[in-house]
């Protein structure tokens, strides 16, 4: 059997990742290749079929959207079949956004960078610098080891305001901040609970409070319980083997490297599961798309945080089995691809399937420290019947009647040669 170069997968995660797979299958087209592109815009255009890509990642906040468009394109000088699927990884807190706070005899409470930490470990809830920063009007005590007691190993009193005194009665009034951090690295903050109290009489007292003396105690760090999980979902079976070259019906699950400089790493260990899921087609309603400009949820989300404000923008050109034309995309519940309802001609591009990330305005704290990757995986084929059906191509074949598949490979069919 003839085998060609492997062609083409894009990947792309951020705080949003987007992958996409081409490919086809042994006595058919068969060619794959992996890019990764987690920070800019990027379209890919080599090789024969190609996914092209707008990506703008943007932080998950309520009530935004990333643009994330989508296409396909065939550049060779053959008519091809084209499908096209997801694999979802969402990392999200074991807490769901939950804090918990514990003093020092508490494991892992105070954060250590240099432990061996996994990703199950306590999560420090961060502070911001810039909260504590000159900018805001805070200093850091002039002199801790004198002025304040109560002080852990790394942790800091970082206080704003002072006395300010009449200049007609002299009546002096007291308007100040005090903030307690614990500093893992340098210029990198844990959030506390403490109380402080100034130890000195008023009278006695400097103007500025960073040179007041003072009494720190019931210090607790700030962290979110358990660490992280990853929910991992994989909507189709992929046809082709993966990059290290084995057939498991998944693109980049269960495989870790580098492309085009961006690592990823989706092994189980990493994932912290005890192995990939067996792809499982979306078969909720809110998840499909029926009708143009559908905005429809994602499954890792309604897996990992029972949620759906992670949500895809489909495009213009969405179609239902039950109403197949030419020139859409329609997705089958039976294996979980979207198919391009026509074969894709040399030089042309398929309308979008894909518009953009939306992240619902109800986004809450289940969300918070959360990256969610998705790896959109294409496959082509050869535009024959033969491809469609054969075990070596999409074994397409013996599909019950009247059933999505059996209705869509009628479709394609239909259209080969138009």
């Amino acid at each position: 059997m003839k085998e060609r170069k492997k062609k083409k997968l894009l990947a792309i995660a951020a705080l949003l990742a987007l992958v996409a797979v081409i490919s086809g299958t042994f006595a058919w087209i068969t060619s794959q290749q992996q890019r990764i592109n987690r920070v800019e815009s990027a379209a890919v255009v080599d090789d024969s079929v190609t996914v092209n890509e707008k990506w703008e990642p943007k932080p998950m906040v309520p009530g935004t959207e990333a643009t994330k468009e989508v296409s396909v394109t065939n550049t060779g000088n053959a008519n091809v079949f084209v499908r096209v699927s997801y694999e979802e990884v969402l990392k999200h807190l074991a807490s769901k956004g939950v804090v918990s706070h514990g003093d020092n005899t508490v494991a892992g409470a105070k954060y250590d960078p240099s432990a061996a930490n996994t990703l199950t470990s306590h999560v420090p809830v961060k502070y911001s610098a810039d909260k504590i920063s000159a900018a805001n009007g805070f200093s850091e005590v002039t002199d801790p080891s004198t002025q304040v007691t109560g002080l852990e190993a790394k942790t800091k009193l970082f206080v704003k305001g002072g006395l300010t005194i009449d200049p007609t009665t002299s009546e002096r009034s007291v308007s100040y901040e005090a903030v307690v951090v614990h500093e893992y690295a340098t210029g990198e903050y844990q959030a506390m609970q403490y109380t402080v109290t100034p130890t000195e009489d008023i009278p006695d007292r400097a103007l500025a409070a960073k040179d007041w003396e003072f009494e720190v105690s019931d210090l607790k760090y700030s962290y979110y319980a358990g660490g992280y999980q990853n929910a991992v979902v994989n909507w189709a079976k992929s046809s082709l083997p993966n990059k290290d070259n084995t057939l498991t019906g998944h693109a980049l699950l269960g495989t870790t490297g580098n492309r085009h400089g961006v690592d990823y790493d989706y092994t189980i260990g990493t994932l912290g599961i005890a192995s990939i899921p067996t792809p499982a087609p979306a078969t909720d309603a809110d998840q499909i798309p029926l009708a143009n400009n559908d905005a429809k949820g994602v499954q890792a989300d309604k897996t990992g945080l029972n949620k759906n404000h992670i949500r895809i923008g489909y495009g213009t050109d969405i179609t239902t089995v039950d109403a197949l034309a030419a020139t859409k995309w329609v997705y089958n519940k039976d294996d979980g691809w979207f198919y391009f309802t026509e074969p894709l001609k040399p030089s042309v591009t398929t309308p979008q399937l894909l518009k953009k990330l939306i992240y619902d305005k109800d986004l809450g704290g289940e969300y918070t420290n959360a990256t969610y990757d998705l790896v959109v995986k294409m496959e082509a084929i050869q535009a024959t019947e033969e491809a469609l059906k054969d075990s070596a191509g999409w074994n397409l074949d013996g599909a019950v009647d009247d059933s999505d598949t059996d209705k869509i490979v009628q479709q394609l069919v239909a259209r080969i040669g138009a």
